[in-house]
Order: C-alpha cells, then sequence, then structure tokens
C-alpha cells in the first residue's frame, strides 16, 4: 500500500471514530448547557455523545515552594592527632529557613568519642548531622563546633560538609552547601 493511501485510510478512521463517538467533545457547565469557551455548535445533552469536562478545582492552592540559598562557611584545623571543626550556617534568602541540618563527614576515624555542639548526632563512624536552628534570610545562624581525636595521627583529612535537610525549601544554588575541604596536620585553620 502506497504512503498516500496509508495516510487517507488513517485520517478516515480517526474521522470516523469521532463521528461514532458523537462528533467532538463540547465542555459543558453543570447545567449541561454549552459554556461559552466550547465553540459554536449545539450544546449535547450532559453525558449523551459527548465527553464530559470536570470542573475546575475548587480546592486550596498550594503556595510555590520558598527559595532560599543555604550556605556553610568554616573553619578546619589537625594538631597532632586532633581536629577541630567550626562551620557557621548562612541563610542568603530570599526566604527565612524554619530549620535545616548539616551532614558532616571526615576520612579518617575517631579514636573515642566526637565533642559535638548541643542540636548534633553522630549518625555513622565518621558521620555527624547537625541542627541549625531557624534561619533568618540574610544572617548568619549559630556557630556549630566539632572535635574529632583521630585514631591515628593522618597525612590529610578529607572533611565533607553538605545541606542534609534544607528545611523544605528550594535552593537554587547547591554549589555552597556540598563542600569538600582537604585538611593537612600543620596547625594552619583552613577556610570553606
Amino acid at each position: 500500500m502506497r504512503v498516500r493511501t496509508r495516510a487517507w485510510l488513517l485520517l478516515f478512521a480517526c474521522a470516523g471514530g469521532v463521528l461514532w463517538a458523537g462528533g467532538p467533545a463540547r465542555a459543558t457547565d453543570r447545567s449541561g448547557s454549552a459554556s461559552p469557551a466550547s465553540g459554536p455548535g449545539p450544546a449535547a445533552a450532559p453525558g449523551v455523545g459527548s465527553a464530559a469536562v470536570s470542573p475546575p478545582h475548587t480546592g486550596p492552592v498550594q503556595a510555590p515552594t520558598p527559595r532560599a540559598d543555604l550556605a556553610f562557611h568554616g573553619h578546619a584545623v589537625i594538631d597532632g592527632d586532633r581536629m577541630e571543626v567550626r562551620l557557621t550556617p548562612r541563610d542568603h534568602g530570599p526566604a527565612a529557613v524554619p530549620e535545616a541540618s548539616v551532614r558532616v563527614r571526615w576520612s579518617a576515624g575517631p579514636a573515642g568519642t566526637v565533642t559535638l555542639s548541643p542540636g548534633c548526632a553522630r549518625t555513622g563512624e565518621r558521620t555527624v548531622v547537625c541542627g541549625t536552628g531557624a534561619l533568618v534570610a540574610g544572617q548568619a545562624g549559630e556557630e556549630i563546633r566539632l572535635g574529632v581525636r583521630l585514631r591515628v595521627p593522618a597525612p590529610e583529612v578529607t572533611l565533607e560538609v553538605e545541606t542534609a535537610w534544607n528545611g523544605g525549601v528550594t535552593d537554587p544554588d547547591r554549589t555552597n552547601d556540598r563542600l569538600r575541604v582537604l585538611v593537612l596536620p600543620t596547625g594552619d585553620e583552613y577556610s570553606f
């Protein structure tokens, strides 16, 4: 069968299906009469020969998700077998963040307990999650401090800092809340 013949057959089959179903569908209002947006032509009785259109959604409209740019800045230092981390969450706005949390991981295993700020909890051998508290747009939050005594003196420690939970906001810039810092045991502070 030639392409042109197949195209005509397909067109007639589609047109026949529309005519068999009672013609093109028209929107009707609740009384069964055609709505002004349904175009010219007689209105079909509800449920007879036309597709019914659902009434418009009348429930509560969801507000758009607020946007806030979370960022984490701080310092890390290794002095002997002890690593200290201080970090400050910041909300660059435009919306406030009711509560967020930050995950901090380090590559070297700890020798024992990890010193934690209030609102922090160990979630693994080398991982801590800390709540930030409420963050006001355009302002820094409270500083979070962590202290780790390393199992063995490490030639370097990779510190990873990232948002664990963003408080339900959309963060347009994820580059400043996912950080990876190489910290050397020099006694010098490494800023991030």
